[in-house]
């Protein structure tokens, strides 16, 4: 049978694509897409405001010093978040949060993301909370299917994730896995931006690079060590397994893997009883008899929301903040909870609310 010859026309017109994708990164139209994407809810601040009023004279800039070489990363902004937990945020500047959104958006993402695993959940389209929540349900319920109730828990928390991958470990992840070099070389030079060690939460390549280093430990959990129902969101990841000597020696080999790229587990691993619920981005599931799959919220959840709506009520009241503060986080935590059985507990902080409001209105009035 004589092979089909291809046109020399598709061809070029193959290769030409293929060696444009840097080009394409750092056409005008695709850096002005990247800052409108990149000023998305974020244009109450006067540094957006004041960026984006200059939008074609700052894109036409950033893309001549792209075009000749002489773009640098301008100082990262540095600030500590408390909520849900305390963390140091490392913020990109809208200048190079501009490149990078059309960095990732022209190949960047595409090239990195392919080997990933369908239970990679975190910070990747068409995946997030809502994803992964769905998918440990469909795991346990498929687990419940093979084994019933009984089983194990492995649970794992790495150490101080991004502040501990080391710039080498990163950069061999990243190309691995990009075969376009140019960009490949531009997303080394944003890990090398952030020190010696480490990488910034609030950069978009970091997020994926972050995502890309574990990807290996995911492959091999999966492969190698034949666990069937894991699940991962960024440093957080879960086995379930009907064996708990298996899964002491999975911890193990994952020790093994870990220590291998600088990493190590932290003390809120733990090795646990199926019957004790799965916890998962501070849910829990638990597995009932009749294999029923229920999504609860912690009380800590519900006592703090309790404490945050009193405090916005009362600086409401006293004109600090704008009327329907309160409200709006009330209803934000209702979207929330939501997700899982809690009709009651729902209820419970509607009544709490309207509680408070009452008690409010009577005090006026003595």
């Amino acid at each position: 049978m004589r092979a089909t010859k291809v046109p020399r026309g598709v061809v070029l017109l193959y290769a030409s694509a293929f060696l444009m994708a840097y080009e394409q990164v750092i056409s005008f139209d695709n850096l002005y897409k990247g800052l409108k994407e990149s000023c998305r809810n974020i244009r109450w601040k006067d540094s957006t405001i004041g960026y984006e009023g200059n939008a074609l004279k700052n894109t036409y800039r950033l893309r001549q010093t792209l075009l000749n070489g002489t773009y640098k990363i301008d100082r990262y902004q540095h600030f500590t978040i408390y909520e849900p937990k305390r963390r140091d945020i490392v913020a990109t500047r809208l200048k190079d949060r501009q490149f990078q959104r059309s960095l990732c958006d022209n190949g960047f993402y595409k090239q990195i993301t392919k080997s990933f695993i369908t239970d990679n959940c975190a910070c990747l389209k068409g995946r997030g909370v809502d994803y992964t929540l769905n998918r440990m349900t469909a795991h346990l319920r498929r687990y419940y299917i093979a084994h019933g109730c009984d089983g194990w828990v492995l649970k794992c928390d790495i150490r101080h994730y991004f502040q501990s991958i080391r710039h080498d470990v990163a950069k061999a992840a990243i190309r691995k896995r990009v075969t376009d070099t140019q960009i490949a070389e531009r997303a080394c030079e944003i890990v090398g931006s952030f020190g010696k060690i480490g990488l910034g939460l609030g950069s978009q390549v970091s997020q994926l690079v972050a995502l890309a280093v574990l990807d290996d430990l995911d492959h091999f959990i999966k492969e190698r060590l034949r666990i069937k129902h894991y699940i991962r969101y960024m440093d957080d990841f879960i086995l379930v397994h009907e064996d708990k000597e298996y899964l002491r020696q999975c911890k193990k080999e994952i020790e093994a893997r870990l220590f291998a790229l600088g990493l190590q587990l932290n003390d809120k691993t733990a090795l646990y009883p199926l019957r004790q619920g799965v916890k998962l981005l501070q849910w829990r599931f638990i597995v009932t008899d009749t294999g029923a799959i229920i999504r609860k919220m912690g009380k800590k959840k519900q006592s703090k929301q309790r404490r945050k709506l009193k405090k916005l009520y009362a600086k409401e009241r006293r004109g600090e903040y704008a009327p329907g503060t309160a409200h709006e986080s009330l209803v934000s935590w209702l979207a929330n909870a939501a997700r899982g059985d809690t009709y009651h507990e729902r209820l419970k902080m509607i009544n709490y609310f309207k509680n408070m409001e009452a008690t409010y209105n009577a005090r006026e009035y003595l």
